[in-house]
């Protein structure tokens, strides 16, 4: 297939750029994913289950699926597009290691049938940073999502790192945004990254060269070669928030996505797959 269809203004991020480069993109915006902030004992599939042999779509097939995915616009970016989602901003907040899997529940949610719902990041940052402006690693946010759940924008801003929201009435609602389900990829290893993102799962994605973590969206093709299209939450940023990595840029150090989740009362899903 020739190369996929890029968005207006989408960057395209790979092996080219220095360090300087990235430091440069950086600096006006927040992010908060560090390698110090990863906690002591987490051992792979212990968050999240490990990624199985039985997902892997063979490297033969990757071309023809992102070039069906893309005539049918099928694909998450199709979806966000369609229906008008905004990205996740996360403002002066460190916070880039909650809103990028929050952005990908939100987007499981209305994939699966269920009509979007904006996600608070930060009810599942604030608690775990004690209520400061702290970076943190991506399977802390997933652990406690897992736990907890995501409380509704409307009931906790996203971006609010404040007590007054962590009330029982809240908790008790973030209940419902409950992810049971979440499949963690082995560090850097495109096989089930790309596989994953075909099977059109939209992921968590932390990156240690960007010290960055954002939302996965889907598999592109390049130039004869596949690319990962990521979803980012900074304000501003790319093409509504679509950028592309390719290379071993797009290689992940923290890969898990959310596969199901457990409906609100009263949420039934309002068709299949979007």
């Amino acid at each position: 297939m020739k190369s996929s269809t890029l968005y207006r203004n989408e960057p395209i991020i790979d092996d080219s750029w220095t360090d300087g480069d990235v430091v440069d993109m950086c600096r006006p915006f927040s992010r908060g994913y560090n390698p110090d902030d990863r906690p002591e004992g987490f051992a792979y599939g212990d968050v999240a289950a490990r990624f199985s042999d039985s997902l892997l779509i063979p490297e033969s097939e990757w071309e023809g699926l992102i070039q069906e995915q893309e005539e049918r616009k099928s694909r998450v970016s199709d979806v966000v597009t369609r229906l008008k989602i905004p990205h996740k901003n996360q403002q002066s907040t460190n916070f880039c290691w909650a809103n990028g899997p929050c952005h990908a529940a939100e987007l499981l949610r209305v994939i699966q049938g269920y009509p979007y719902m904006s996600l608070s990041p930060a009810s599942v940052a604030a608690p775990l940073t004690n209520f400061r402006n702290q970076g943190g690693w991506g399977l802390n946010a997933v652990k406690r999502a897992k736990e907890i759940g995501w409380v509704p924008s409307s009931l906790w801003p996203d971006n609010a790192i404040e007590r007054r929201y962590f009330t029982s009435v809240n908790l008790s609602e973030a209940s419902k945004y409950r992810f049971r389900e979440w499949i963690e990829c082995k560090p850097r290893d495109k096989a089930s990254q790309i596989s994953m993102l075909l099977r059109q799962y939209p992921g968590s994605l932390g990156y240690l060269w960007w010290r960055h973590l954002v939302m996965g969206s889907e598999a592109v093709w390049l130039d004869g070669e596949p690319a990962v299209r990521i979803r980012n939450s900074w304000p501003g940023w790319g093409a509504n928030g679509f950028g592309i990595l390719r290379g071993s840029r797009m290689l992940a150090d923290d890969i898990v996505f959310p596969i199901s989740m457990r409906a609100a009362p009263g949420s039934a899903p309002v068709g299949g797959r979007v």
